[in-house]
């Protein structure tokens, strides 16, 4: 199956806007000890990107980003990057009950399973004896990493103009019309 000019041109978008946001965290925007921790911004692109374009977020582009993240910020290797794949293709997967449903619906599933994420890492990171985060510290990385993510959707659909696409009186995979 061979994928349109459109579609790798929204690939090399992901993948740039994907670099910038792993890119992010380490910038010196200021010369003073941050108080709060960087959102997790990869994470707010990529659900925003699956449940918008999920032909155009392929898997192991999605593992290339979270990978190198973990490289990059320094996190323990493949644990995030695990985590990340399978919220995405969990998303993939439900994708067309999320975009029937509703922004709010969307928001949820993404705030449920970035939450069950940070509870697993949280524990796999305990049930190592690796360093986890304090849970003052992971409740301020959540809350900024869900507050980001309606501004990710908002960028995406109103200046990169990535959306849904347009399901109306089309077959689904069981061949029913919706």
């Amino acid at each position: 199956m061979k994928a349109s000019p459109k579609i790798w041109f929204f690939r090399g978008l992901f993948l740039l806007f994907g670099l910038l946001a792993i890119a992010y965290p380490i910038l010196p925007l200021q010369f003073t000890p941050e108080r709060w921790p960087a959102p997790e911004i990869l994470f707010a692109l990529t659900m925003a990107w699956v449940v918008r374009q999920p032909q155009s977020a392929p898997f192991l582009l999605i593992a290339l980003l979270a990978i190198v993240a973990d490289a990059v910020l320094m996190r323990p290797m493949g644990l995030w990057a695990l985590l990340l794949l399978v919220a995405s293709e969990t998303v993939r997967f439900s994708y067309r009950a999320i975009q029937e449903r509703g922004l709010m619906m969307e928001f949820s599933m993404v705030a449920a399973l970035f939450l069950a994420m940070l509870i697993l890492q949280n524990l796999l990171l305990w049930v190592s004896f690796s360093q986890s985060l304090e849970v003052a510290r992971m409740l301020q990385f959540g809350v900024l990493t869900l507050l980001c993510y309606p501004v990710m959707v908002a960028f995406l659909h109103y200046i990169i103009r990535v959306r849904k696409p347009d399901t109306a009186n089309r077959p689904d995979r069981l061949g029913k019309i919706i």
